[in-house]
């Protein structure tokens, strides 16, 4: 079941925004979650939620959607790394590719080095089962 379907936004803050462009977006993307155990309530699922993200920003941002929205998308949904698996249409390239989440601890706080993977062809089926791919 797909829980959220739209533009994911956030405003960067006025501190860091000249003032003519205070009512601009910051960073936006098309966001799609799904999850799986109110999808399929009778298959258990290694993880709980697929993401499936794509960049809408009118600027390039620094790398992904998962490196920049990340973490505020797991705080705003209530995800973890442990129970999501997040995909990305990333470039020009068509196909989807998998964040592979790795914990690196930096102090008091843990951030998070990403590795990116293709997709395997199932996780590539089920994400697509659930998604219609506009261009």
């Amino acid at each position: 079941m797909i829980i959220f379907d739209g533009t994911y936004r956030w405003k960067i803050p006025h501190s860091h925004v000249r003032r003519s462009f205070r009512k601009n977006w910051g960073m936006s993307g098309d966001l799609k979650i799904i999850d799986l155990t109110l999808a399929q309530p009778d298959v258990r699922h290694l993880k709980q939620y697929v993401v499936v993200a794509c960049e809408m920003t009118p600027t390039p941002m620094k790398t992904s959607v998962a490196e920049t929205l990340g973490r505020r998308i797991f705080r705003d949904f209530g995800l973890t790394r442990q129970n999501v698996l997040w995909m990305e249409y990333r470039g020009p390239d068509p196909d989807l590719d998998v964040a592979v989440f790795t914990p690196v601890q930096e102090g008091m706080e843990t951030h998070y080095r990403i590795v990116w993977r293709p997709a395997h062809e199932n996780e590539r089926k089920l994400a697509e089962s659930f998604l219609i791919r506009q261009n």
